[in-house]
């Protein structure tokens, strides 16, 4: 395959990338693409990928292009996008790839470590039966008696924007006090095209929200991504995911596939690929002893409890998969 023309398009003129999102965009994370302070690696009539331009006065200074997610373009042009970036950008990071992304760059002769799970709820067939499913039945029962409340806003339109405001004011001080980005989109507080924002009431106090992002499959909204869940330390107990259930019955109606949990950072990992030994020790010890940090332990316990599909996701850096790279991709999503 031959094309010469590449472009760098800024998050703030991603228009020309939006038939190539509605086609490929199959990733949970295709939607946090086009957050703001990411570039995009374009090329016409393939697709893109975007990245974090990160530097830092001490600890990159040359800087660092950190990927996120999947190239967005068909199956077949995937390997020849990613060819051609590390050409252009020899210092590269990638970071929650599927596997064939890195099946594709392990042929390419670069390390590849595990870095969690992302948990995926088939909609159509999904139910509350069985053990697995107790707890949900039991948080959905306990919340239907308090009288809590799910419905669908337009924040653009909606009289509840300042109690949202300081619902997340309040949430964000218990956890740590500053929003993630990159592997977080940012909640903007703001009606976004495609993105479906829920909010859980008791009377009329507001004690949760929700916000899903779309991902696409032929250019039809194929799943939706939980990427925001903020509730109130004094909500009922099972709110969360109550409020989730809520929507889900709402995307079975549309007749959406996919309902997506997101990743859980460095839950299992495991041999495979050629990785890095002493960095999987230090993200295994990392999972056990370091939820001051993150709160590995609970993400995983509370997606564990609606029993869906578990997929390995991955990292790669072009210069081995070291913990120097590690730790700098974690100053750049802001963990530290």
């Amino acid at each position: 395959m031959q094309n010469s023309t590449t472009q760098t398009i800024d998050s703030k003129n991603t228009d020309i990338l939006l038939p190539y999102f509605k086609q490929y965009g199959d990733s949970c994370l295709s939607y946090s693409t086009f957050q703001d302070g990411l570039e995009h690696f374009y090329i016409p009539d393939i697709g893109y990928l975007s990245y974090l331009n990160y530097k830092h006065l001490l600890f990159a200074p040359f800087g660092i292009k950190i990927v996120l997610a999947n190239p967005v373009c068909a199956n077949e042009n995937k390997r020849y996008l990613i060819e051609e970036f590390i050409r252009k950008y020899p210092r590269v990071m990638f970071i929650q790839i599927a596997r064939d992304i890195a099946v594709i760059l392990d042929d390419l002769g670069y390390q590849i470590n595990q870095f969690g799970i992302e948990t995926e709820i088939h909609i159509p067939n999904y139910d509350l039966k069985g053990k697995s499913k107790s707890s949900l039945r039991q948080w959905r029962n306990k919340c239907l008696r308090e009288k809590v409340a799910v419905s669908e806003i337009d924040l653009s339109q909606c009289n509840e924007i300042k109690d949202i405001r300081g619902l997340s004011k309040e949430w964000l001080k218990n956890k740590g006090g500053k929003e993630l980005f990159f592997l977080n989109r940012p909640f903007l507080y703001e009606n976004e095209k495609n993105s479906r924002c829920f909010i859980a009431k008791q009377g009329t106090k507001l004690i949760g929200i929700a916000v899903f992002d779309p991902f696409y499959k032929n250019n039809k909204i194929y799943g939706y991504y939980h990427n925001v869940d903020r509730i109130l330390d004094t909500a009922p107990n099972g709110a969360s995911p109550f409020l989730i259930l809520e929507a889900l019955e709402i995307f079975r109606q549309e007749d959406v596939k996919i309902l997506s949990l997101g990743m859980s950072p460095l839950y299992q990992l495991g041999a495979e690929f050629n990785y890095n030994k002493i960095s999987r020790k230090v993200l295994r010890f990392s999972y056990k002893n370091m939820n001051f940090l993150y709160p590995f332990k609970g993400n995983i316990s509370h997606k564990k409890k609606f029993a869906g599909e578990q997929k390995r996701v991955y990292f790669c850096s072009t210069k081995g998969n070291r913990l120097w790279e590690i730790f700098l991709l974690m100053k750049a999503i802001r963990i530290f």
